[in-house]
């Protein structure tokens, strides 16, 4: 079917170094880069290729990467300056996927300032201008920008919102990811499969129980992994099952709770 990835997000508590050999020991060989602070330092190059042969020489690759995202890296601000500094902070999380070999950038449309709906215009149109600038940036290092459907209260996070901001941007170069936990909480996640299914490339697979973005394991909360399952199929998904699930306390448990999950889904009895 399909192989199956999972985000470093589920160690983001920990150094990166860290969950390399739990993932591993899961049976993981696919991953998705956390970007949070205390996980991984984006400014070294030479720490990034470092960590580059680390991750190779346990046996695991890199697929994707989260770019930073939080109140501090917002692209939609009224500040020029600040729109300026999360650019800067984007465009050198770009630079860390080149050195690690991954190629899909994974990018929320928006911040994570509630705000943006008293300047609703103004602030969709600052996130077209940012996502057309970081595409620059991706198109000129290879990789591909890959937007992701945020949580329903952010901007974008309405399928009408997060389709017409797709809409202002370049079709080459430019794809989608669904977040199965972000849109089964605004009710559409079937919707968003049929309706950017021609240009899904990614999912991040996580489960909720229907109130908020809880990040748990596939059949821990009440999506219908089932019918997730065949919606991919009927859209012709080729991509990776990535999970993006946390985990408090014991590393190495949680992640073999998240591999038996997906084994779950992907092969049900």
């Amino acid at each position: 079917m399909w192989t199956t990835g999972i985000s470093t997000g589920i160690g983001y508590r920990h150094p990166i170094e860290q969950t390399l050999q739990p993932i591993r020991e899961a049976g993981f060989e696919t991953l998705e880069i956390c970007t949070a602070p205390q996980h991984l330092d984006l400014s070294s190059g030479a720490a990034l290729q470092g960590l580059r042969r680390r991750i190779e020489g346990a046996g695991l690759r890199v697929h994707s990467l989260h770019a930073p995202f939080g109140h501090d890296v917002n692209i939609t601000s009224p500040d020029a300056a600040q729109r300026r500094t999360a650019l800067d902070r984007l465009r050198g999380a770009a630079e860390a996927l080149t050195i690690l070999g991954g190629k899909l950038y994974v990018i929320h449309p928006g911040g994570e300032d509630q705000r943006w709906v008293w300047e609703r215009d103004l602030r969709m149109s600052l996130a077209v201008q940012g996502l057309l600038e970081v595409a620059a940036d991706c198109h000129a290092l290879g990789l591909t920008l890959v937007l992701e459907t945020p949580l329903p209260h952010l901007l974008g996070g309405a399928l009408d919102d997060f389709a017409w901001i797709l809409g202002r941007l370049p079709r080459e170069g430019i794809e989608v990811c669904v977040d199965t936990s972000h849109c089964s909480l605004g009710g559409f996640l079937f919707d968003a499969l049929v309706r950017f299914g021609d240009r899904l490339v990614h999912v991040q697979v996580s489960d909720n129980r229907g109130v908020t973005d809880d990040h748990l394991p596939p059949g821990q909360g009440h999506i219908d992994w089932s019918r997730f399952r065949q919606a991919l199929i009927g859209v012709g998904y080729r991509g990776v099952f990535m999970l993006e699930v946390s985990g408090d306390g014991d590393l190495a448990a949680h992640v073999r709770v998240a591999a038996e999950a997906a084994r779950r889904v992907l092969n049900p009895a």
